[in-house]
């Protein structure tokens, strides 16, 4: 999983209450209401799904209209708007099982809109957004050719990308396969910016009553300058209750370093949302 620390400058509350589920047709939906019943139970804190109708992915879908043919075109688009609606209807209804089932207060509610645009709408009122790693929330998006979420043929769109950008709530963007677990290991790639520090922060906010094992890293070709900032990292989350945490230098671009194989002996990666250096 991958935690995406907000870069506003707001006080940073001890709890978290409200936390907004993006709902997609693809399995990372599955996934993702999972961390966020956890997530909620831990906080003893409210979802509420969302789901977003596309319709100018709709529109999009039916392509150029020759002279004379708009009255089918238009009975197309409806007919697809009516088939989504349906579909959204189903995931707003599992998602509310799936709640009820977990113990966890809950609500839904749909939008109509560009997807991306409308979750950013909506995050600024929640103390964070729970979505899956990989986003199908496009008319146009899907599984691919092999019909399977979690692929090489996965066609995703790049809601999640435009949702790190500008939104000022926490981001959890959740694996395919993610299961609940007591304990688990986290990645904090961690270069004293303020973005970077933010994302500690936050994450020291929203796991400090977790059995975690913490790897902080710093990636620079300067040995001397990760010591001191390292040590007082360490510090930090010790006083915040992390008893298991260790502090790590790697040298190079921290985009190469932090690869799929570096990440991949962790549950969670937690990164400052426009940090672009060690």
């Amino acid at each position: 999983m991958v935690f995406i620390g907000n870069v506003g400058r707001g006080p940073l509350l001890a709890m978290i209450n409200r936390i907004l589920v993006c709902l997609d047709k693809s399995t990372y939906t599955d996934a993702a209401i999972d961390y966020a019943c956890w997530l909620a139970r831990h906080h003893d804190a409210s979802l509420e799904g969302l789901v977003v109708l596309d319709v100018e992915g709709i529109e999009r879908s039916v392509g150029a209209v020759p002279l004379g043919a708009m009255k089918f075109a238009k009975t197309g688009i409806a007919a697809k708007e009516e088939n989504y609606h349906q579909l959204m209807e189903t995931l707003l209804a599992k998602f509310s099982e799936r709640c009820e089932a977990a113990g966890v207060r809950h609500m839904e509610f749909e939008m109509q809109g560009e997807p991306a645009e409308a979750i950013l709408e909506e995050s600024n009122y929640f103390d964070c957004v729970v979505v899956g790693l990989r986003t199908f929330f496009t008319y146009e998006s899907g599984a691919g050719k092999d019909g399977e979420y979690g692929t090489a043929d996965d066609e995703p769109g790049d809601s999640l990308e435009q949702i790190m950008k500008t939104t000022l709530a926490p981001v959890f963007a959740v694996p395919l396969n993610w299961k609940p677990d007591d304990h688990f290991s986290a990645l904090i790639a961690h270069n004293g910016s303020p973005h970077s520090m933010r994302a500690l922060r936050q994450f020291a906010r929203l796991y400090g009553r977790t059995q975690v094992s913490v790897s902080l890293m710093h990636c620079t070709d300067a040995a001397d300058q990760s010591p001191e900032m390292l040590g007082k990292s360490v510090g930090f989350l010790r006083a915040h209750g992390f008893a298991n945490v260790e502090a790590r230098t790697e040298s190079g671009d921290i985009r190469d370093v932090m690869s799929a194989d570096y990440c991949e002996p962790f549950d969670l990666v937690v990164l400052g949302a426009h940090g672009k250096s060690g």
